[in-house]
């Protein structure tokens, strides 16, 4: 991967720092690559975890662990902490980070007059943080996201199912950002499905909570997916499901909200053909997911029969 995709810094320093201070061996290195071994695994028979010291990007290549990620993933592994939150300690820089925060309270929305990215250009570096997780720049270009400058956020349009464009989720890609997510002004979430102007040309969907969610599993080669946009699924948004689709697939979130929002969707669609699909373990929803990982657990999708587990 193209190293202008990577976070500012100097991330060779970086990962040789962060070896040196956690008493890692580094056991060969060819080019810009060494070998360790890998620290999310206890088989140390062999240096089966690379990094790109250039790049950040690391993964093992043990049949028995198969991670992989971006440094920072790296970083808080190893020393507990989130990479890049020492910054702030200095006066300077705190000081920039509380003038941030007052700013977002002062216009928590976004405005699509900002909104804009030159796929052919350096502007892609404003997609790193997506670009580390896995998503390709085609498929975000596919989806219109783009970089708002006034807000320093990734910015995500949705539409309705005439393609009319309804709102902007501004993402946060900084650390210290907060909240996580902006909304423009007017943005009624509960009122649209993320990807429904695609998604409805099909007679099935697959139905996910987060945009980028939705995104990762586009990716993976099922277009047929909407995104809630939240845990909670309003009933407008039940009757779109219903208008639009024959067969669901419910892919929510793996934690308590997700489960409710299973239910949910399981009891107010009642009557039409419906599935659930199943995250490993380990892993939070399907943004974190590779794309064999999203098709295996929607090959694996269970036909939901009334019960509930």
């Amino acid at each position: 991967m193209n190293s202008k995709f990577t976070s500012t810094g100097n991330i060779e320093k970086a990962v040789l720092d962060l070896l040196n201070g956690q008493g890692v061996e580094i056991h060969n290195q060819s080019g810009t690559e060494v070998a360790i071994y890998c620290p999310f695994h206890d088989n140390h028979n062999s240096p089966a975890c690379y990094i790109n010291i250039k790049t950040g990007l690391w993964q093992c290549f043990n049949p028995s662990c198969g991670k992989k990620g971006n440094f920072r993933q790296l970083y808080k592994h190893m020393t507990g902490k989130a990479y890049g939150r020492e910054w702030i300690l200095d006066p300077i820089n705190l000081q920039r980070e509380l003038d941030m925060a007052l700013a977002f309270r002062k216009e928590e929305e976004l405005s699509v007059d900002n909104v804009q990215i030159d796929y052919d250009s350096d502007d892609v570096e404003h997609l790193s943080t997506l670009v580390d997780r896995g998503f390709t720049l085609s498929m975000l270009e596919h989806f219109e996201i783009g970089y708002s400058k006034t807000k320093d956020r990734v910015v995500i349009p949705v539409r309705d199912p005439q393609y009319k464009l309804v709102g902007l989720i501004g993402r946060a890609i900084h650390d210290w950002q907060e909240p996580r997510y902006l909304y423009n002004k007017g943005f009624k979430r509960a009122e649209v499905l993320f990807n429904i102007q695609n998604a409805k040309a099909y007679d099935s969907v697959i139905i996910c909570e987060g945009s980028l969610d939705a995104v990762k599993i586009a990716q993976a080669g099922y277009h047929n997916v909407v995104a809630t946009l939240g845990a909670k699924i309003s009933l407008n948004q039940v009757k779109m499901i219903k208008k639009y689709f024959d067969s669901i697939s419910v892919f929510s979130d793996k934690d308590d909200a997700g489960e409710e929002m299973r239910r949910a969707i399981l009891d107010e669609c009642r009557g039409k053909e419906m599935f659930t699909v199943k995250i490993p373990d380990g892993l939070k929803d399907p943004g974190d997911m590779t794309e064999t990982q999203i098709k295996q657990a929607l090959e694996s999708k269970q036909l939901f029969t009334g019960d509930y587990k």
